[in-house]
């Protein structure tokens, strides 16, 4: 408990120090003083960033004792302003150590629980390789690793950016491997979604077939058809059962799919002639895994010029799919990925043109079922029955007023005769009966319009 002399004091010297921008405070806990502020984090912190913290000055919290804890205050200050803050200096027993390992050294315990943890095939090689070492290998590799480290290199990278997404996600792996708490790191990752593509322009149908007819090839010519004609991944070309197209058929399977095998049809299933893909014609390439093999058809796209990417043909199968009228859940089983996946990425390949032409191609389809009609008095018809209340106007309406309107010819009086025209019909003769034809609103001999394509023969 504090006497009203030592609380005085502790005010004065706190007003002192406050008065100095020290940023520090002097508070009594139980029978010592303490230093309160915004202190570096100790080491073996699982916090990144500066927090209020407190410190021990070894002091009594007695009147003969304050001046000496102003004067700590003020060197605990002087050594953050000089960057000189050490918190060896201010403990009482030895601080804990923290792990002393490299980052080298982390990625390859990091690496060892991976693959403990699932089994060791090329498809799990590659996504170690693409989506942790890739980007793992930008730490300082002879580092001592620390949660400092790990946010610095993210905060290096471009927000909202796909490599920021990517930093925060291995950064963030590997420091909760290491023990650290990482929730600052996982805030970093920005708005980036590899859901949310950005929209580029993707080639015609007509500049596909002209661009793979071009191909001199006639290995990589068949690699690209196949790809145009069925929306496959780059590296699925080479994991595939083209059985039943060889006997003449124009189902393809997928073996080796993100989701597993399935079986794909042509949307043009003329471009299985037209590419002679009836007859495989297969590159021979090396690649241990998916990714190394997709990269070999990207390197052959750009060594025969091709100007668009493997991928855009994909994309284009998919937007296909939707002018064709086929139904999503159907369109994304064949494209190998589910209903939401599908949905979400391929809205970025939607143009305006072709949201339009799937409009009008909904609108004028002769099954589509018509919008109930109900009958309304155009304003002919309503102009020739008398409101009530214009007739409750004419009841109510100034007798001397219309004496005048009377005496100058303006207005009819009560017995003057009616004109014909203005005599009231009932509105049930009047009526015209609601229609329920069926065939209303559909243009008379409209269909679906075959999808029109490039066409000449370069098999």
């Amino acid at each position: 408990m504090a006497y009203p002399l030592f609380e005085n004091q502790l005010n004065d010297v706190n007003r002192r120090l406050k008065i100095a921008k020290t940023g520090v405070t002097l508070i009594q806990k139980g029978n010592s003083l303490y230093a309160r502020g915004t202190f570096p984090p100790k080491p073996g912190s699982k916090k990144p960033e500066p927090h209020q913290q407190e410190i021990a000055l070894k002091v009594k919290a007695v009147p003969a004792g304050m001046k000496e804890a102003e004067a700590k205050a003020k060197e605990i200050s002087s050594a953050l302003v000089l960057k000189k803050f050490d918190w060896s200096t201010y403990s009482a027993r030895p601080l804990k150590t923290p792990d002393q390992r490299t980052v080298t050294q982390w990625i390859v315990a990091l690496e060892k629980d991976y693959f403990e943890r699932r089994k060791r095939t090329p498809k799990s090689e590659c996504t170690w390789r693409a989506h942790y070492r890739e980007y793992l290998r930008r730490l300082p590799q002879t580092q001592t690793l620390t949660l400092n480290l790990l946010d610095q290199a993210v905060r290096q990278t471009k927000p909202d950016s796909c490599t920021r997404a990517a930093m925060s996600l291995t950064c963030g792996t590997l420091g909760k491997f290491a023990g650290f708490d990482v929730t600052g790191i996982k805030a970093l990752k920005g708005r980036y979604s590899s859901l949310k593509p950005a929209r580029r322009d993707l080639p015609t149908d007509e500049a596909i077939v002209q661009a793979i007819c071009q191909i001199p090839n006639p290995k990589w010519r068949w690699v690209a058809g196949m790809m145009a004609t069925y929306g496959l991944r780059p590296h699925e070309v080479f994991h595939l059962d083209v059985q039943a197209l060889e006997e003449g058929g124009d189902m393809i399977e997928v073996l080796d799919g993100k989701t597993g095998a399935r079986k794909v049809p042509p949307l043009y299933p003329e471009w299985v002639e037209q590419f002679n893909l009836r007859h495989p014609q297969m590159p021979q390439v090396t690649g241990k895994d998916n990714q190394q093999l997709g990269s070999r058809v990207s390197v052959a796209f750009k060594r025969y010029g091709v100007p668009f990417k493997p991928y855009d043909l994909r994309h284009c199968w998919a937007v296909r799919s939707l002018r064709f009228g086929v139904e999503v859940s159907l369109a994304a089983r064949r494209m190998g990925h589910g209903v939401d996946i599908h949905t979400k990425i391929y809205q970025a390949w939607i143009s305006e043109g072709i949201d339009r032409q799937a409009y009008e191609a909904t609108i004028n389809h002769p099954n589509r079922p018509q919008a109930p009609m109900v009958w309304m008095p155009d304003e002919a018809e309503e102009s020739e029955q008398q409101p009530e209340d214009a007739v409750a106007e004419t009841q109510h309406s100034d007798p001397e007023s219309t004496m005048e309107k009377v005496a100058a010819g303006t207005e009819p009086s009560a017995l003057s005769p009616l004109p014909e025209e203005a005599a009231i019909l009932e509105p049930e003769d009047q009526t015209p009966q609601p229609s329920h034809d069926p065939t209303l609103g559909l243009k008379e001999g409209e269909a679906d319009s075959e999808p029109t394509h490039g066409w000449r023969d370069c098999a």
